[in-house]
């Protein structure tokens, strides 16, 4: 099986975005037994979501007005998928950015209003 996050057009992480990530990580660690992971980012505490002991996604403590998922595909350059999402009719709402240690994303509207973000994941230091 290849990996998602080093496959163009995979998806590869989902996040909650939320008020209450705490009230979030207790309502699915009993639903589905997922295991969890606190960690800092720089911005404030991030708090990585695990199923069998894999990093899936995660749960963001930052303000939402609408509680949402937001799922990552993995693209081969998000700079260029940007602009061409554009092309296409997208509306970009969050330009392209880079996250140390994890990669270069963005967020995005697609043309009939569904949110997606687009990501090309650092390489794996060695």
């Amino acid at each position: 099986m290849s990996n998602p996050s080093e496959t163009h057009g995979a998806f590869s992480w989902m996040e909650l975005h939320c008020n209450d990530a705490g009230k979030a990580k207790s309502f699915y660690t009993s639903l589905l037994g997922w295991g969890s992971e606190t960690v800092d980012v720089g911005v404030g505490p991030y708090t990585m979501v695990t199923n069998g002991g894999e990093k899936i996604g995660g749960l963001p403590d930052m303000p939402a007005d609408t509680p949402r998922w937001l799922p990552y595909v993995t693209v081969d350059d998000v700079d260029a998928r940007v602009e061409k999402a554009r092309s296409l009719g997208a509306t970009v709402t969050s330009e392209p950015m880079d996250v140390p240690q994890v990669g270069r994303f963005a967020i995005l509207n697609d043309p009939v209003g569904g949110v997606i973000a687009l990501i090309t994941y650092e390489a794996p230091s060695a």
